[in-house]
């Protein structure tokens, strides 16, 4: 019996690599009972670039199917010059846009899926509106992250993977909280989509490290020594991280060690996925041809510890 998982990503065509590689990654590590359903929420992609993404399930049991955003959902919002457009805001639409679904997974798309998901969907969403990955401890004292007197959560939560109960979030109105909290907010939002839910959400409920294994935690010999254990040792023991990088659900590409589309050694893992993309869905931008040119050379990735 098949189950079908609906997976929400969203980007545009600055990050096509990306999302080529997320969605094959995904995909291919869908266990035999695993059907995705696909929703891509965009802000204009092209039709030959919706067919190049539609191309990659051909022959496939996973399904694809893309929303058109207005830009004019989002004016006004802060946002900054470089990655962080309003695209960032687009996951908080969606107990909006899919509105027959009661439950669905976002992610971000500078990520490597090496597992399937059913386990994590699964997750019990009772009077929860989504459940994350704890990034620090919500305190004054937050290394990472700003501290907001106003979130009373007791840690602060990724939102590069979410597992998200629609139905409840429709049921609480949530779309008109989270505008709500970006006009109450306004420029003390640091990371902006990452903020507005932490705020936002009453109670948030966890999901393993597993899913959100930052590069550098993966990629570190001593997982203490990793860029980012700083704040990440406030929620989680070294043990508990390095099991995580051992056996990871989901490695995602955040920190000093950039995007791998944009570099000039990228992981040999990677870089076979990348290779099976159709030539539309790896042409580099000016901002990844700059990014590659400023990469440092030398930096291998491990390549066995997810099967890739």
């Amino acid at each position: 019996m098949t189950h079908t998982i609906p997976v929400i990503l969203c980007f545009d065509d600055r990050i096509l690599t990306g999302a080529g590689v997320t969605i094959l990654s995904l995909i291919g590590a869908a266990q035999p009972a695993t059907a995705y359903d696909i929703h891509v929420m965009h802000p204009g992609l092209s039709k030959p670039t919706i067919a190049a993404l539609t191309g990659l399930l051909d022959g496939t049991r996973h399904s694809i199917v893309f929303h058109e955003i207005p830009a004019s959902r989002f004016d006004g919002v802060p946002k900054n010059k470089g990655s962080w457009t309003e695209i960032v805001y687009y996951r908080l639409l969606a107990s909006e846009i899919l509105p027959d679904m009661d439950k669905a997974i976002y992610s971000d798309v500078d990520v490597f899926v090496c597992r399937d998901l059913a386990d994590v969907f699964a997750t019990d969403l009772t009077d929860t509106e989504w459940a994350g990955v704890a990034a620090e401890a919500n305190q004054p004292s937050t290394v990472m992250h700003r501290h907001f007197p106003e979130n009373a959560n007791p840690v602060i939560v990724f939102s590069g993977f979410m597992v998200m109960n629609l139905a409840l979030m429709r049921t609480n109105d949530a779309v008109s909280r989270y505008f709500n909290t970006i006009r109450t907010i306004g420029t003390r939002l640091k990371f902006f989509d990452l903020d507005v839910l932490n705020i936002a959400t009453p109670r948030i409920a966890r999901v393993p490290f597993d899913y959100v294994v930052l590069e550098d935690v993966m990629e570190t010999a001593d997982v203490t020594q990793a860029s980012d254990y700083t704040y990440l040792r406030s929620v989680y023991t070294a043990e508990e991280l390095t099991v995580a990088r051992n056996t990871p659900a989901i490695i995602h590409f955040a920190g000093p060690r950039g995007k791998p589309w944009q570099r000039q050694a990228v992981p040999p893992y990677y870089a076979a996925v990348m290779a099976r993309l159709p030539a539309l869905l790896r042409r580099n931008t000016l901002r990844d041809w700059r990014k590659i040119w400023l990469s440092r050379k030398g930096r291998r990735a491990l390549t066995t510890r997810h099967g890739g």
